[in-house]
């Protein structure tokens, strides 16, 4: 069994290799075949091809470890890799870079080892717990230059009624936070991890959406809380500095509570390496 610094430099190599596939097959978008798994859910040969390079790569360095894949899915073990080769396939289809490659370590339940490579942005993000936050392969520290300029994300699925998200913009707003909407979970955590927006909140999501941005958030410093969805199979997140955290809880706990999630919130305090 391998530490976990040895698992977060495997990591980071998976996705920045991933990512270069991917980042191929983005040049190429216009000729691929691509399909919808859902309502607003999409996938392409691309997603297939990236999530087997990343399978190829891990059964290379830690042969015979349970993974789970968005695309080729995988048994769900207390530990094992998660992993999601395009998060946010919409935005890869048309053009945007605002899509990534998620590679994650889950000990125990709990996200311990995570790296986003952002392959259109030129940018890769990765963490394991109690070893702290590295931008492109070396060490970071959240910065928030201009912490008066108060910004939160919302994530969205087809799963999320619009009706919840919507209650949780206006909460927000309420209390002068001005909200972004990437629809790409990693984006959204990665982005929270580096200080771009002070967190992140999506419901009904799916694990290998999260997880990478989960274990980067903590080690940013951040507060996060995840819980099982009411729908089977997904999961909610919410992370983000104290005071977004403080301010979004009374709106946010209603909504979970409301049917779209079960069980008592996990707060994890972050361990700052």
């Amino acid at each position: 069994m391998i530490g976990l610094p040895a698992r977060l430099t495997l990591a980071m190599r998976v996705a920045e290799s991933g990512g270069q596939l991917a980042r191929r097959y983005f040049g190429a978008r216009e000729q691929l075949a691509a399909s919808s798994k859902g309502r607003m859910d999409f996938a392409s040969e691309a997603d297939t091809a990236v999530e087997r390079r990343l399978r190829d790569e891990l059964a290379l360095h830690v042969p015979g470890e349970a993974i789970v894949g968005e695309e080729l899915g995988g048994e769900a073990a207390a530990c094992g890799w998660v992993l999601d080769p395009i998060d946010g396939t919409s935005h890869f289809l048309r053009g945007s870079p605002l899509w990534g490659v998620a590679v994650a370590y889950v000990r125990d339940g709990e996200p311990v080892v995570g790296a986003i490579c952002y392959p259109a942005l030129g940018m890769s993000l990765a963490a394991a717990a109690g070893l702290g936050l590295f931008v492109g392969g070396k060490p970071a520290r959240r910065s928030v230059p201009f912490p008066e300029v108060r910004v939160a994300a919302i994530g969205g699925n087809a799963r999320w009624d619009v009706a919840q998200t919507a209650a949780l913009e206006a909460h927000l707003r309420q209390h002068q936070w001005t909200c972004a909407r990437y629809r790409c979970a990693s984006v959204g955590l990665g982005f929270a991890a580096l200080g771009y927006i002070d967190g992140y909140f999506e419901d009904r999501t799916h694990t290998w959406d999260i997880a990478a941005g989960m274990a980067l958030c903590r080690e940013a410093g951040l507060l996060v809380e995840s819980t099982v969805s009411a729908e089977a199979g997904t999961v909610s997140v919410a992370a983000g500095t104290p005071a977004l955290m403080q301010a979004a809880m009374p709106c946010w706990s209603i909504l979970l509570a409301g049917g779209h999630a079960q069980g008592t919130p996990r707060l994890s305090h972050p361990e700052v390496g």
